[in-house]
């Protein structure tokens, strides 16, 4: 029978949680809302439907009663938009 020193090994052993910086967190929370708040409103629809309200693209086809393609379409667009958006403003 092995014993082990259970203060030698590192077993178990949890790093410490990282700390974030909730106030610079919280201003790119703020930045993305500004840049969302930019987008054109189909845009904005889908991606929010997406992203936040967690349809998928079919879902969002049928209550907003257009194509897929057209659902696809704008998402990607959207998603682009808000990159470029971003980026303008310094978050990047």
């Amino acid at each position: 029978m092995t014993i082990i020193d259970m203060e030698k090994t590192t077993i178990g052993y949890l790093p410490e949680e990282e700390v974030y910086d909730e106030s610079g967190l919280q201003y790119k929370v703020d930045e993305i809302k500004r840049a969302v708040k930019e987008l054109p409103n189909g845009y904005r629809t889908v991606l929010t439907l997406h992203l936040f309200e967690g349809y998928d693209q079919e879902e969002i086809a049928d209550i907003l009663q257009v194509s897929h393609v057209t659902v696809r379409t704008q998402y990607m667009r959207a998603k682009q938009k808000l990159l470029q958006l971003i980026k303008q403003g310094g978050l990047s």
